[in-house]
């Protein structure tokens, strides 16, 4: 899979929160960025909003002021998102790529 296919980008950012919760560390927002995932500012909202959508991550993901959207800096992970992490298929399928990477070049970490 692409790093930017949808699921890789959605498993990176859940592993990313579910990472910050397990580990009790605040999420920095400025790596949850459309430069961070190597995406678009269309996409990245795409994805921030599907995974609100889902019920993936709790609360609402952005606040929007008159300089646009922003992601809060408390999103978290919800439970249903870490099911989705363990349980979907197709993320099961992100999981064994990233493995496999990073078997080959380290500093990834697959749940």
């Amino acid at each position: 899979m692409a790093k930017n296919d949808y699921y890789v980008l959605v498993y990176r950012v859940l592993m990313y929160l579910y990472n910050c919760l397990k580990n009790g560390e605040d999420v920095d927002v400025s790596k949850l960025t459309p430069q961070w995932l190597g995406i678009n500012e269309r996409y990245f909202e795409y994805i921030f909003d599907t995974l609100d959508e889902e019920g993936f991550i709790l609360d609402a993901a952005y606040i929007e002021d008159y300089a646009g959207k922003h992601l809060q800096n408390n999103i978290m992970i919800s439970p249903k998102g870490i099911s989705y992490l363990h349980e979907n298929s197709t993320i099961q399928k992100v999981k064994k790529s990233i493995k496999g990477i990073s078997d080959i070049v380290g500093n990834v970490n697959p749940l």
